[in-house]
């Protein structure tokens, strides 16, 4: 049973009535008073008291709010979001990371074609020499025999 004080301003007198009015339930329009200000009245100033709302009042509320109550619930949080953009720079540190490490990888292949390459040549190298050596020694010996063969 709600009251007219004016055309745009109507006294409602009970959580029911409230409820009714906003169309949420009691216990919804109770938690909005709590943690979103709500504007309702108590006229013995008691927290259990009898309530009291004016309809302009809770119009302005409605529509004072950046966006409706209703609508809020279905919006990410600041902490969700705060997790998405955290979540979204891990994963572009990941992502160069990870062309970092398949750069690491190509240079790392590139340097061991040319240390295969590098040892090869120095096998070559070193079995020249040593054939070369070995030939010296050859010819030496051979040369030592022939020099003592003829001066014996």
């Amino acid at each position: 049973m709600y009251t007219s004080i004016s055309p745009s301003r109507r006294l409602l007198h009970s959580w029911k009535e409230i409820s009714a009015y906003t169309g949420r339930g009691v216990r919804t329009i109770q938690r909005y008073e709590v943690q979103f200000g709500f504007p309702v009245h108590r006229p013995a100033g008691s927290p259990r008291s009898a309530v009291l709302a004016f309809t302009d009042e809770i119009d302005q509320w409605l529509a004072g709010s950046p966006k409706r109550i209703d609508q809020l619930a279905n919006e990410p949080t600041v902490t969700q979001t705060d997790q998405t953009k955290r979540m979204h720079s891990l994963f572009l540190k990941a992502q160069v990371s990870t062309q970092r490490a398949q750069a690491i990888c190509q240079n790392l292949s590139a340097t061991k074609a040319l240390l295969d390459r590098l040892n090869d040549s120095l096998q070559r190298g070193l079995a020249r020499r040593t054939g070369l050596t070995a030939k010296l020694a050859v010819d030496g010996q051979s040369s030592d025999s022939r020099s003592s063969r003829m001066s014996a």
